[in-house]
């Protein structure tokens, strides 16, 4: 693989669940690169499809859900021929997953450490005790204290930062190049939050991983992020530079996302916060134009036109977002406080 070319690049994925009453697009058609050391953080509501575009990426989809894509290239290899037995050497070596809830992805019946040392047998010919030693050792620098003894415990016996970091040191056993985080940190309070978001960015920087963030805070964004894709209905409405994104955010949605944020120095304790009026449309059956037009202030007869334009924003050719307006009128338009 060239230098200049992406660690992971992605182009028209799209993720189709069949159901009774229509099919579910979860995922419609979205694009996005990451290169190596590179952070990409995946953003949006809920149900925007983010989870779905790391698990069709790993290959983790349910069983009735289909993928397809125009590229799916992991350093240089296309994934789209991998069959089962090639995504299965794939998955786990050099990319891995880390899950949003460690309790349902750590198999209580197993302890720790053969959880642990299994992903390292099944990719590298290791002896029991070399993958014991790289088990304490990767515990040891996820933060665990008396890794060794660890070792011996069930998943119901830690808490449930210490099972987050077990979950991050099974996905370091094979020195992976890619890890997608799928909002790994959702379910912890908020200072153990802290401490694992620094966790993984020091680890990241160490092993020279790249990583896909998926979150729906976009606190956490502007401190871990190089590149930002903002979700909204299975379709990336904005993408670009986190700097530039949080500077200058261009997208109705992206705006509203910005404007339901606390701002240190401007939000008043106790002020009420802004929120996105109207609700995620359906996505089962086809969808013409743009699915934030319902919610968006902006909005014109021109949204319900199919496909809406994807526009870049001037001297920034990295970033893109999708809407009819120009970044001139969506500048006069903006009637968030604040927004503009």
């Amino acid at each position: 693989m060239s230098s200049s070319e992406p660690l992971l690049d992605v182009r028209d994925l799209h993720v189709d669940i069949p159901l009774m009453t229509g099919v579910l697009h979860a995922v419609r058609g979205i694009s996005f690169s990451v290169g190596r050391g590179e952070t990409l953080c995946l953003v949006g509501e809920s149900g925007c499809g983010k989870s779905l575009t790391a698990l069709a990426v790993m290959g983790l989809l349910p069983r009735r859900a289909r993928r397809r894509a125009a590229q799916l290239r992991f350093a240089g290899q296309d994934m789209l021929q991998l069959d089962t037995r090639g995504l299965e050497k794939l998955r786990g070596d050099r990319m891995a997953m880390i899950f949003q809830e460690p309790m349902t992805s750590l198999n209580p019946a197993f302890t720790i450490g053969d959880q642990l040392a299994e992903v390292l047998r099944q990719h590298r010919p290791v002896s029991r005790r070399e993958a014991r030693d790289r088990a304490v050792f990767l515990l040891e620098k996820v933060g665990i204290t008396a890794a060794a003894s660890r070792l011996g415990q069930y998943p119901h016996q830690l808490s449930g930062g210490l099972r987050q970091r077990v979950m991050i040191a099974m996905a370091l056993m094979c020195g992976p190049e890619l890890i997608l985080a799928d909002e790994p940190t959702t379910a912890l309070d908020v200072t153990v939050q802290a401490q694992l978001l620094h966790l993984l960015v020091d680890l990241q920087r160490e092993f020279g991983m790249a990583m896909i963030f998926i979150t729906h805070d976009l606190g956490v964004v502007s401190r871990i992020a190089d590149k930002v894709a903002v979700m909204y209905a299975g379709k990336v409405v904005e993408a670009g530079g986190c700097q530039r994104i949080f500077r200058d955010p261009l997208h109705p949605y992206t705006r509203g996302l910005m404007r339901c944020i606390p701002v240190p120095g401007r939000t008043k304790p106790g002020e009420k916060l802004a929120a996105i009026p109207g609700i995620v449309p359906a996505l089962v059956g086809e969808m013409t134009g743009c699915a934030f037009r319902y919610r968006c202030p902006m909005a014109h007869d021109a949204c319900a036109d199919d496909p809406v334009p994807v526009r870049g924003a001037a001297g920034e050719a990295d970033h893109r977002y999708r809407c009819v307006l120009t970044p001139e009128r969506l500048r006069e338009e903006a009637v968030w406080e604040g927004a503009a």
